[in-house]
């Protein structure tokens, strides 16, 4: 009786293993037949995808690379059009959408079942969250949806022509807000999508984790973006070509002043540049190139920003200082020399006031500081010279512009006469340099081209490289085309801080080392008048 029940229990229990390891079995066999069917979807979608398909050639892929490891703050693709920009912005902003910053574990956002962190020893299911929210900013509604959008997903004004598929498939698009120009994907990521033309209020009162400019914002719209920071760090990409802003003279750009030119001199440690020329571009057809070349002359600065994509100030015109060389003609300089006369060189302007510290030792003039004033009075500006400098050993000679000599019909006293008083309980005296007129403009910008570069090559001028305006001046100036230079009265325009300092050096160098105008009959040699030959006969 007992060997029956035994066989009867260890019978039944294998029947009921046998019927259970079938079932698992045939679970198993389901399982891994829907994995196969998803890795078939997965491989079919990967090998189909965009941004697998998409080829980034060096500067793009450097640029994209940088962005995902999170390397820097801000980064700036800047090159010559057709130089791929506005492809490599939309594959980094594409793949931040889609698989978000997916660096190390304590880099990645983690979300835990329940919302709060297990204790130590405690288990819990845990889902990385890799969701972002961004904008995509374009100059204009019209760019934004017919140019930057149709980069980023289908909203059905996808160009037939376009060089690439859109690099957010629609399968994992959740809804697209045309009205609001809210993207959003099935993982919980948002892009929004902006214009500059919405004005600087359309940029505020959001968190975000990354920013798309797409070519170069106002200031204003930039700075207001810049404090969109929220729980992560905010990481802002821009792509561009250093075109002059529509009506501004000097056709200089704000990211190339307050960008590019501290990159160049290594001063910008959370930003990084990446360069690109339209030659780079493995997929401009030859033929296209050569069109655009014969467009543009060789050596222009058209050519070279638009064809080159170089670094340069902009092209509004011509360089005035051509003397000068930045790698050249800015050194650091030593302490003031107190037992030696200095130099204290004005242009008397109220917006902005600005005045200049040098010393010539030899030949050689030497610019220590700049002292600028935004909107001053001379006494103001006579007060930031004490302060900055309040002992000196030597006389302080005063140059400057010789109209400043003329009585004010207010005070009824001469700009010069205003600093004296104000300067009458100094350590020591000051002595005016000043010419009863002003030289020609030609023959001022002449002086300060030859001390920046003589005729056989010698370095006649050195500048701090603190004076930054100074050197802003004398890389930025332009001609006017009519033997002047070019000015401008609009305060909105970032050329209206420029000439104001290198007129006051010019001042200074003009009165120390002139470049004189000979007359013709005084360079070339006389000429001797010779007897005619004659032959007669004795």
């Amino acid at each position: 009786m007992y060997f029956w029940v035994v066989s009867s229990i260890v019978f039944l229990y294998e029947r009921g293993y046998k019927r259970k390891m079938t079932e698992l079995g045939h679970r198993a066999r389901q399982a891994l037949e829907e994995k196969a069917l998803l890795s078939g979807e997965l491989l079919r979608r990967r090998q189909g995808d965009p941004l697998t398909l998409f080829d980034l050639f060096s500067p793009q892929r450097e640029f994209v690379t940088d962005i995902l490891s999170k390397r820097y703050k801000e980064y700036y693709y800047i090159g010559a059009n057709r130089s791929g920009k506005s492809d490599a912005g939309a594959v980094a902003g594409a793949t931040l959408a889609r698989f978000g910053y997916r660096g190390t574990p304590q880099e990645q956002n983690v979300r835990f079942v329940g919302g709060t962190r297990p204790q130590e020893g405690r288990s819990s299911i845990s889902v990385r969250d890799f969701a972002t929210s961004g904008w995509v900013s374009a100059l204009d509604f019209p760019i934004s949806r017919d140019t930057i959008q149709p980069k980023y997903f289908d909203n059905g004004f996808t160009p037939p022509n376009a060089t690439h598929e859109p690099f957010i498939p629609k399968h994992e698009i959740h809804s697209w807000r045309v009205s609001d120009g809210i993207l959003k994907l099935k993982n919980g990521s948002i892009i929004g999508f902006k214009s500059a033309d919405s004005g600087r209020t359309k940029y505020q009162g959001a968190e975000k984790d990354w920013i798309h400019f797409d070519e170069e914002h106002p200031k204003s719209i930039y700075d207001e973006a810049l404090i969109r920071v929220g729980k992560n760090p905010l990481h802002i990409f821009t792509t561009c070509t250093l075109l002059p802003p529509e009506g501004m003279v000097g056709g200089v750009t704000w990211i190339f002043n307050e960008i590019v030119k501290p990159w160049k001199r290594g001063m910008l440690e959370n930003a990084e540049i990446y360069n690109a020329s339209i030659y780079d571009n493995p997929h401009i057809p030859r033929s296209e190139i050569e069109f655009l070349e014969s467009k543009y002359p060789e050596g222009s600065d058209q050519r070279r920003i638009r064809l080159n994509g170089e670094l340069i100030g902009g092209i509004g015109g011509s360089r005035i200082y051509s003397g000068f060389h930045s790698q050249l003609n800015v050194k650091p300089q030593k302490e003031v020399a107190t037992r030696r006369p200095l130099a204290w060189i004005w242009d008397f302007n109220v917006e902005p006031m600005v005045s200049l510290i040098g010393q010539r030792n030899g030949p050689i003039f030497r610019v220590f500081q700049e002292l600028i004033l935004e909107e001053a009075n001379i006494p103001e500006m006579c007060n930031y010279f004490r302060r900055v400098h309040p002992v000196h050993q030597a006389p302080i000679w005063l140059y400057g512009d010789a109209t400043g000599q003329a009585r004010s019909a207010q005070t009824k006293k001469t700009s010069y006469q205003i600093i004296l008083n104000e300067m009458a309980q100094y350590p020591v005296p000051l002595f005016m340099k000043v010419p009863e007129k002003n030289p020609g403009v030609t023959d001022r910008v002449n002086a300060v081209n030859v001390a920046c570069s003589g005729p056989q090559g010698q370095l006649n001028l050195e500048i701090d490289p603190d004076c930054d305006e100074l050197i802003t001046d004398l890389e930025q100036v332009l001609g006017d085309g009519k033997q002047g230079i070019k000015k401008t009265f609009n305060k909105k325009d970032p050329y209206f801080k420029r000439t104001h300092t290198s007129d006051a050096l010019g001042y200074w160098i003009a009165f120390e080392a002139p470049v004189a105008n000979k007359k013709w009959d005084e360079q070339a040699p006389r000429s001797v008048k010779m007897p005619r030959p004659s032959y007669h006969r004795n």
